[in-house]
C-alpha cells in the first residue's frame, strides 16, 4: 500500500496533483533509469510537502512518508541522478561548517518545488552546528561519508536560550535518514567523522503569520545546564560564535 494513503484527505490532494517534472508525458530532466526514478521520487516528496502546507497531513505524517520515500531509492542512485560529482566539485569543503548547493531539478518558471532541495558538503571534522528551528521541517539522508548525529526535542525557548531534552545519539550513514518535527527531535548537531554529504529536503514557511518564513538558533552546547532530569538549558549564539566554535 503507497504511503499514507489511508488518508483520505491525502489522497484528495494527491488525485489532483500532475507530475511537475515531466514523468506523465514519458520525459526525464536527467539521463538514464536512475534519472527517471528521481523525477518520481522528487514529484512524490514536493506532492506530500504541499499536502503539509495545505494542512492536510500533520507534520508528524510527513516524516513519516518523506522516510518511507526517501527509503525506495538506494543513495547511489540518487548520487547519480542529481549530478552529484558536478555539484560537489563546484561547492567544495568549508574551512568551517559547510558548503551547500541547491539542487535544480528543472521545475518550470510557473511553478516551483513546494520544498528546498539541498546539497551539504561537511568536511572531516567540521560540522553542521547545533541549532533548532522554526516554522519549518526538514529530512537529511547522509549520501556519503558518515556523522555523528544528535537530536533534542525543543521544549522552550527565548530570547537568550532554548530548553531541549536528548533523543538521538548515533552513528549515522549513507541512507540513514533524520528528519526533524516542529518540537519533537527539533534541534540537530552533525559532526562529519569523514568527507561527508547530504542530501536535505527542507520546508519553511508553515506559519503564513509568522513574522518571517523562518528561523534558526545556534546553540553553545558546551556551556549546557541540567535543569530538570535530562533536560538541557542552552545559551544561544550568533552564527559567527558558532562557527567559531562549533563549525
Amino acid at each position: 500500500m503507497d504511503i499514507l494513503i489511508n488518508r483520505r484527505s491525502l489522497i484528495a490532494h494527491l488525485g489532483a496533483v500532475t507530475s511537475l517534472l515531466g514523468v506523465s508525458d514519458g520525459t526525464s530532466a536527467f539521463a538514464g533509469s536512475e534519472g527517471r526514478e528521481v523525477e518520481r521520487l522528487i514529484s512524490r516528496i514536493d506532492e506530500v510537502s504541499g499536502a503539509l502546507r495545505g494542512e492536510l497531513i500533520s507534520i508528524t505524517d510527513w516524516r513519516v512518508g518523506i522516510d518511507e520515500l526517501l527509503s525506495r531509492i538506494p543513495p547511489e542512485d540518487l548520487v547519480r541522478g542529481i549530478d552529484f560529482d558536478h555539484l560537489a566539485r563546484r561547492i567544495g569543503f568549508a574551512e568551517l561548517g559547510v558548503t551547500t548547493a541547491f539542487i535544480d531539478f528543472g521545475v518550470n518558471e510557473k511553478r516551483t518545488l513546494d520544498f528546498l532541495p539541498k546539497l551539504f558538503a561537511v568536511d572531516t571534522g567540521r560540522s553542521i552546528i547545533p541549532h533548532g528551528h522554526a516554522n519549518m521541517v526538514s529530512a537529511h539522508l547522509p549520501l556519503s561519508g558518515s556523522f555523528r548525529l544528535r537530536q533534542y526535542d525543543q521544549l522552550s525557548r527565548d530570547e537568550q536560550s532554548l530548553t531541549i531534552r536528548p533523543t538521538v545519539d548515533r552513528t549515522i550513514r549513507s541512507g540513514d535518514l533524520s528528519s526533524i518535527g516542529e518540537d519533537d527531535d527539533n534541534v540537530h548537531w552533525f559532526i562529519a567523522e569523514e568527507p561527508s554529504y547530504t542530501f536535505d529536503v527542507i520546508v519553511t514557511g508553515l506559519d503564513e503569520t509568522a513574522r518571517q518564513p523562518y528561523d534558526i538558533f545556534n546553540l553553545d552546547m558546551e556551556e549546557a545546564e541540567r535543569v530538570e532530569g535530562d533536560a538541557l538549558h542552552v545559551p544561544r549564539l550568533t552564527v559567527s560564535e558558532a562557527l567559531t566554535k562549533y563549525g
